[in-house]
């Protein structure tokens, strides 16, 4: 039971939370009072300074600022809890099992005995009463060892159903843990890994891959605009064309706040374009409305960043090659696609000068 002087700070720090969540305009959602009340507590040093330096750069957090920090610092507590409980959980059943098999190895190994006593008894009986005995004791010891092993495979039986839903359930956890709750693609965990994968495929088969980074124009505007729940609509809506418009082995996530990332395997930078072309004109089709009026807000666009992986690229030359695409395509008026074809050498001279 807590202390009262640990239930007085607990309640400060939940006073914060509230307080700071309210100057920033948030609703107290549970996921908001987690991300505050970790900042207060201090029990999350990384959620902290994260927090600190999206304080200092806006002054206050916004919704989606504020739901990124969840899931990417405290939604992974949750996946570990999880882990957690499901080693202990299979740590038990596996115990279980064993002290099972224990018993049952043991039984046969007495059953083995009592039949080489038996057999020596056979041998030397000479009367039928004799034999008849003997056998009705193999016959009980067998019903004896038979039970053993019904139990043990009723006892198998049981673990291997129960171990297959744990396995079930970690698969959900672990997907779960790697889709952006909003738009239902990837999230940023999700990309991290598979571009690693990627690049690894590429360098070792030879074969091309392609890299979109896309933006949602003036998206700050719009949110600021119409708030954040036509916001949220206008993330959903993206996800969703960005779905609709891909194949198979095409990788989307969404990388934070408004942007999204798209891996093209196989993929030349030249039939990446055109992907990023149809992407735009598919949203170009698409308006978006307020839900509780059916009126028409607009229609959203996107600019594009595109690069074809170099032998030798890691994922941070790889993604910011990208990076350069996007921000001349932003720089040239939005709404549009542009490839970067620098190396990673030019591109880094490329944003040391932009930082004179």
């Amino acid at each position: 039971m807590a202390s009262k002087e640990e239930s007085m700070q607990a309640y400060a720090w939940a006073k914060q939370a509230l307080e700071h969540m309210a100057r920033d305009g948030l609703m107290p959602l549970p996921d908001n009072y987690a991300v505050y009340y970790h900042y207060y507590s201090g029990g999350n040093a990384n959620l902290k300074m994260a927090m600190d330096l999206l304080i200092r750069q806006t002054g206050a957090l916004t919704q989606q600022q504020c739901r990124d920090l969840y899931m990417t610092h405290l939604g992974l507590e949750a996946e570990h809890k999880v882990l957690k409980q499901a080693n202990a959980a299979i740590e038990a059943e596996i115990q279980k099992v064993l002290g099972v098999i224990d018993q049952a190895t043991t039984g046969t190994a007495q059953f083995g005995k009592t039949l080489d006593n038996f057999s020596g008894k056979l041998s030397s009986s000479s009367s039928l009463d004799q034999i008849r005995e003997v056998v009705t004791k193999v016959a009980n010891e067998t019903r004896v060892i038979s039970k053993q092993n019904e139990r043990l495979h009723t006892q198998l039986a049981e673990t291997t159903e129960q171990l297959t839903e744990m396995r079930y359930n970690l698969d959900a956890v672990h997907r779960e843990s790697q889709i952006d709750p909003l738009t239902e693609v990837g999230n940023r965990k999700f990309f991290d890994l598979e571009i690693t994968r990627a690049i690894q495929e590429a360098a070792d088969n030879g074969s091309p891959l392609t890299l979109l980074i896309a933006d949602i124009d003036h998206f700050k505007k719009f949110n600021d605009s119409f708030g954040h729940l036509v916001g949220d609509q206008v993330l959903r809506l993206v996800a969703r064309t960005m779905v609709e418009n891909l194949k198979g082995r095409d990788i989307i996530a969404r990388y934070g706040g408004e942007e999204f990332v798209i891996l093209l395997p196989s993929t030349r930078v030249t039939d990446a374009e055109k992907v990023a072309n149809q992407l735009r004109a598919s949203l170009g089709t698409k308006q978006i409305k307020r839900r509780s009026t059916n009126e028409t807000l607009g229609v959203i666009t996107i600019s594009l960043g595109a690069t074809e992986y170099c032998p030798g690229d890691d994922v941070e030359s790889f993604v910011a090659r990208a990076d350069g695409a996007l921000y001349k395509a932003k720089q040239t008026g939005r709404n549009k696609v542009m490839s970067e074809t620098t190396t990673p050498e030019e591109l880094a001279a490329l944003k040391a000068k932009r930082a004179e």
